[in-house]
């Protein structure tokens, strides 16, 4: 059965939206229009639900950042595959920066995630992956 509701793309998310819900976007293409847009160079303030958000890219998880019910997509197994260590604890230059946003019911495709040493520690620790 084919749901006729459409799905917003990126192209039909307004990027200063605080909710987002059932959109399949890139995340970098948010991070573009948020930047277009003059919001700045940091996805913050948001709350996503039902969202299918798609790399390839690294999001750089800052304070504030939850996961809900989050399915990161194809880990092979382990959610350590999809995560990255920075190298200095100044910058993660490339990665997208999303600071006091929510994730909830989402699925990740392509999509790792760097951050702080106890976010990635909690992340190995609390989420299971299914492949």
């Amino acid at each position: 059965m084919i749901d006729p509701t459409p799905t917003p793309t990126s192209r039909e998310i307004d990027p200063r939206a605080t909710e987002i819900s059932g959109g399949h976007f890139a995340l970098f293409d948010l991070y573009r229009a948020n930047i277009q847009s003059g919001a700045g160079a940091i996805i913050e303030g948001r709350t996503f639900t039902d969202c299918f958000i798609e790399g390839p890219a690294v999001m750089l998880a800052l304070e504030g950042v939850h996961f809900e019910s989050v399915n990161f997509g194809p880990t092979g197994g382990d959610l350590r595959n999809m995560l990255f260590r920075p190298m200095s604890q100044q910058m993660a230059i490339g990665a997208i920066p999303v600071r006091n946003c929510t994730f909830r019911n989402c699925q990740f495709h392509t999509l790792g995630i760097t951050g702080g040493e106890g976010l990635l520690t909690m992340l190995v620790d609390q989420v299971t992956t299914v492949d």
